[in-house]
């Protein structure tokens, strides 16, 4: 008979034990997803941390905190004799009374109201949780367009001035197919590379003599310095040429941002610095 009932599953000490275990998965998904990149760095690149990558840990987190309070629930329903009786007992003692529970129940009201509206100490840990989410990207790691990797081939043609054809003829030359209609992401994942690395394949271009430097190249999307290093262009000479059109620009600014400042296409900042004529003084 003993040997029967060890056999059973005790489920209050389940339900106990999964929480337990539940809440540190829960406690190391939080701090991860607290450090991770944020979600238009994390899908474009395919970041990961121990191994998985952000939407996986997202997915994760949800589930067992979900888990987490059915089994909680669970939990209460095992000790609720033991549970109302501690109740009464404290009642009993007044502790209902005490400072403590008007403490502890104004301090969590001052942290919700403080957390809330932004205010010193808990605006820090957002802004370094911030710091931290931004720290994952550069120029390198950046999609061209937020949601890029979601856009079809022709929708991000227009996002970034760059012909749709160009891009698919040149992931043809590294011997991927692709139409205008597909999503970036789905050919990504067929051919086992991440959305970034699709990326700078479908906009390395070969130049003929019948194109100009900077066409198809998807330059739109890198500095004004980088631009004028590709194109080979004096720095200096690209911000004359765009003070002479009325264009405000420094050397870090991104080109589109400077195309959309002045209600311009990023092709048309690149035509006004490529000018092959001789500046004036």
């Amino acid at each position: 008979m003993s040997n029967q009932q060890s056999k059973k599953i005790n489920w209050r000490s389940f339900t106990s034990l999964y929480i337990i275990f539940s809440g540190i998965f829960i406690l190391l998904s939080g701090v991860i997803l607290y450090l991770a990149s944020a979600g238009r760095v994390a899908k474009w690149t395919h970041l990961t941390i121990l191994g998985l990558e952000k939407e996986q840990w997202q997915a994760l987190h949800t589930i067992f905190t979900f888990l987490f309070i059915i089994a909680s629930g669970f939990h209460l329903y095992y000790n609720w004799y033991a549970f109302v009786s501690y109740l009464r007992k404290k009642t009993k003692e007044k502790i209902l009374l005490k400072k403590e529970l008007f403490i502890s129940l104004l301090l969590t009201v001052v942290i919700f109201f403080m957390t809330l509206f932004n205010v010193a100490p808990f605006n820090y840990v957002m802004d370094f949780g911030e710091y931290l989410t931004e720290s994952w990207s550069d120029d390198t790691t950046e999609p061209p367009v937020p949601h890029a990797e979601s856009m079809t081939f022709s929708e991000l043609s227009t996002a970034i001035d760059m012909p749709a054809e160009e891009m698919l003829k040149n992931l043809r030359q590294n011997n991927i197919n692709a139409g205008e209609d597909e999503i970036i992401k789905d050919v990504a994942e067929r051919n086992a590379i991440t959305p970034l690395k699709l990326f700078e394949k479908m906009k390395t271009v070969k130049k003929t003599s019948e194109t100009s430097p900077y066409y198809g190249s998807g330059l739109g999307w890198i500095s004004l310095a980088d631009v004028c290093k590709q194109l080979n262009i004096e720095l200096q000479n690209a911000l004359q040429r765009l003070k002479g059109a009325g264009i405000r620009a420094d050397a870090s600014m991104i080109l589109k941002d400077i195309a959309k400042e002045n209600d311009k296409k990023p092709i048309d900042i690149m035509k006004i610095i490529d000018n092959k004529k001789e500046l004036k003084n």
